[in-house]
């Protein structure tokens, strides 16, 4: 080897170093930022002798990243889906909630035994008739909240699909950067760190599959198969409802509450089309809007229904006309099987006893539609009011149980149906939570900085950059020798 060509590697394997050293300490600098993958230079040997940087690779492994993304999507969907629940659970209230649904039962059963005592006491009438009115004005709060988590819900769905939207955008405008990187040979190991960054966000709504192509240009598609990216981004297309009720569906794209779709392709969660979403938090708000909340507004509706029904009992007052309704009402009218579905938010106290309505308290002891007064120390309508809340009758199917339920077990049932619903959605999420964490864990292992292996890649550096300036020191003292015995 000449003094040239040692002189020549030396000075190469000075620049390699230097650059070695850019990337590591680039690597130690981001070890805790979100998202950024590990660089590494690499090496090849020059034509002429020595050594330069081939380029610099971030560190992937695209199965795992494929794995962690589902599991994020999992977590995501079941994260909508158990807030919802608590939410669900939280409205009815617990056992010791003094304004539990079921609680606003207990309280109207312990008036109307307190008006039993007392028949012909005003205050007794009065606080029965406000019990009742807490009882119905309860139901219509919850089934209100109910539909209040379903708009909210609506309007997530909205947001995200915005925000999905503009990342596409953004995606696509990061395809074209990293392909005029690459045509520049410039480093564009930033800019696929940025685009992964948006491809979790789009994955965490909608969970996508990386179609990766040799120009370092990435499609992305739905699990399903409907492109998000490809020759450029599509747009999800979404319409927000401004009012919800308990009657609003989306029905198979038939209601008035609306789907998602690509480019005229129907991809609806628990929708009609095969290419629905599966997973992401957008198929958890969809599920919350069009199935958590329905399933227990409907249980709701049944529960108001029976109650109206359990007190219109022809059999419990003899002074109401055939087919009128008892003390409570659907919104003034009897309780009607085609119209159970928002009972909950149109329940209230027959005008007849309401004071409010021009009625009067006494007709709890008189029966509802008695003209006129009756014996004012008279407990026998106000104990068969008693005795129809402790009957068990058989409840609507939407109430979900198999047997037959007095008033206040159906206040209950309901309680641990929402309560039951909320454990296992609990479960599942924790599940889904623990597995996303793991992965992400493992990936980062795979992709992440670990700064003890780059201090030490620092030590190498240093030994290779000292080895390298010996070289050089040493050509430097031939070289002066050498001119010293020419002189």
């Amino acid at each position: 080897m000449t003094i040239s060509q040692a002189l020549s590697n030396a000075n190469s394997g000075l620049a390699v170093t230097g650059r070695r050293a850019g990337v590591t300490a680039n690597n130690i600098s981001n070890a805790l930022t979100e998202g950024y993958s590990r660089r590494e230079a690499g090496l090849v040997e020059r034509q002429f002798g020595g050594v330069k940087v081939s380029g610099v690779a971030r560190a992937t492994n695209p199965a795992l990243t494929l794995e962690r993304r589902g599991a994020d999507a999992e977590f995501a969907r079941n994260n909508a889906e158990a807030s919802a629940l608590v939410q669900i659970s939280n409205l009815l209230g617990g056992p010791e909630d003094p304004n539990a649904l079921f609680e606003k039962y207990a309280r109207l059963e312990a008036s109307l035994h307190g008006l039993a005592d007392l028949p012909d006491n005003s205050t007794a009438q009065q606080d029965s008739v406000l019990a009742a009115k807490n009882l119905a004005t309860g139901f219509n709060k919850i089934s209100n909240a109910y539909q209040q988590i379903r708009l909210e819900a609506d309007a997530e769905i909205a947001q995200r699909i915005n925000t999905v939207n503009v990342a596409l955008q953004q995606i696509d405008k990061l395809n074209d950067a990293i392909v005029s990187a690459s045509t520049n040979n410039s480093d564009a190991s930033g800019l696929f760190d940025q685009r992964q960054r948006l491809i979790d966000q789009v994955n965490e709504s909608v969970p996508v599959r990386e179609l990766q192509r040799a120009d370092g240009v990435v499609e992305l598609m739905t699990h399903q198969g409907v492109f998000l990216v490809s020759a450029e981004a599509q747009s999800i297309q979404f319409t927000p409802t401004p009012v919800i009720t308990a009657q609003s569906g989306y029905n198979g794209g038939l209601g008035p509450l609306s789907g998602i779709s690509v480019n005229g392709i129907d991809i609806t969660p628990n929708g009609t089309g095969s290419q629905g979403l599966k997973e992401g938090a957008i198929a958890g708000f969809f599920a919350v809007r069009d199935v958590v909340v329905p399933e227990m507004s409907l249980a709701l509706d049944a529960l108001a229904f029976e109650l109206v029904e359990r007190f219109s009992d022809p059999a419990l007052d003899a002074t109401l006309a055939p087919g009128a309704p008892g003390l409570f009402t659907d919104a003034g009218a009897a309780a009607n099987p085609a119209t159970l579905t928002g009972i909950a938010g149109r329940l209230s106290v027959n005008a007849a006893v309401d004071p409010v309505f021009g009625g009067e308290p006494r007709r709890l002891r008189d029966g509802l539609g008695s003209l006129a007064p009756g014996p004012a120390g008279s407990d026998i309508f106000v104990r068969a009011l008693i005795d129809t809340m402790k009957v068990s009758r058989t409840p609507p199917a939407e109430l979900q149980s198999g047997r037959d339920l007095g008033a206040l077990e159906g206040a209950a049932h309901l309680t641990t149906l929402a309560g039951a619903a909320r454990a296992t959605a609990d479960l599942q999420l924790e599940s889904s939570q623990v597995l996303s964490d793991r992965l992400i864990d493992a990936e980062k292992l795979e992709t992440g900085v670990d700064t003890d292996t780059e201090l030490q890649n620092i030590l190498a550096i240093e030994q290779a950059y000292a080895a390298n300036a010996r070289v050089i020191q040493v050509v430097d003292q031939m070289i002066e020798r050498l001119f010293e015995a020419l002189s």
